[in-house]
């Protein structure tokens, strides 16, 4: 039943963005050259409407599209890290992130835009949070992939403060990833150094879940301090990360990991 309802729900919103996804379609068609058709995601926990853009039936890319239809962001309590952006600001914000990314090999690539509207390069790979579910026992493997590329992209001046396995993916033909849905802009308090550590300690608590491979990190904790170790930057060592707890009820609960981790982030 409750499938039943979201499907039917999910339709509902798609009919009432039909006519705005027409003029898109016309407008990506005419900037393109070729006959461009909008096929709505199946499902959507974006704050946007995404799509697929579609040319004889090969995918090129995927358009997120700001809905009057969809939940806007809510006010967030003053002591979190970050915040989610209103539409437009929420697309420039992407835009942006993938403008500086991308030519790094580590988002996809953006490729038009309007007021209301980005396309970015399609890419066809598992997200990180699928693909540990059902290859638990490559937690390590993935892992491994992942530090480098965030510490990439804090070289490359981007921060992304909702760093989970949902927000990466993984070419299954190499060992590039990509990092997407830049949602969240910093609070007014937090400096650019507790973003880059605020990054890596979200991650961490996501991979506690046992749907994530937490037992493999539970059992070796070691292991994964070394590999930070390996990736995480003097500024992001030092930085006072001690409202992360608070904010990471994972971390929070797990008192002997925070002991752990505090070899990396000594203000924790």
């Amino acid at each position: 039943m409750a499938l039943a309802i979201r499907w039917i729900k999910r339709r509902y919103e798609h009919s009432l963005l039909s006519p705005r996804r027409k003029e898109l379609e016309l407008e990506i068609s005419n900037a393109w050259g070729r006959a461009i058709r909008l096929i709505p995601a199946s499902t959507s926990e974006s704050y946007d409407e995404i799509h697929y853009a579609v040319d004889q039936g090969q995918r090129l890319a995927v358009v997120r599209v700001n809905s009057p239809f969809r939940k806007t962001p809510e006010d967030v309590a003053p002591h979190c890290a970050g915040f989610p952006l209103q539409p437009k600001q929420r697309l420039n914000h992407e835009w942006n992130a993938y403008s500086k990314l991308a030519p790094h090999q580590l988002s996809p690539e953006p490729l038009w835009r309007t007021d209301d509207a980005i396309a970015c390069s399609w890419l066809s790979w598992p997200r990180a949070s699928r693909y540990l579910v059902q290859h638990r026992s490559r937690f390590w493997e993935v892992i491994q992939r992942v530090l480098p590329a965030i510490r990439a992209m804090h070289d490359n001046g981007v921060t992304h403060l909702d760093m989970n396995p949902g927000n990466l993916m993984l070419d299954p033909d190499s060992n590039r990833v990509a990092i997407i849905d830049f949602e969240f802009a910093p609070s007014e308090w937090i400096t650019h150094a507790q973003q880059k550590g605020f990054d890596y300690l979200r991650l961490m608590a996501d991979c506690t879940k046992r749907r994530r491979g937490g037992r493999q990190f539970e059992a070796n904790v070691d292991r994964m301090v070394n590999l930070l170790d390996q990736y995480v930057d003097e500024e992001s060592r030092d930085a006072d990360l001690r409202f992360s707890t608070t904010l990471l009820q994972r971390l929070n609960a797990n008192p002997e990991l925070c002991n752990q981790l505090r070899r990396v982030f000594r203000r924790l």
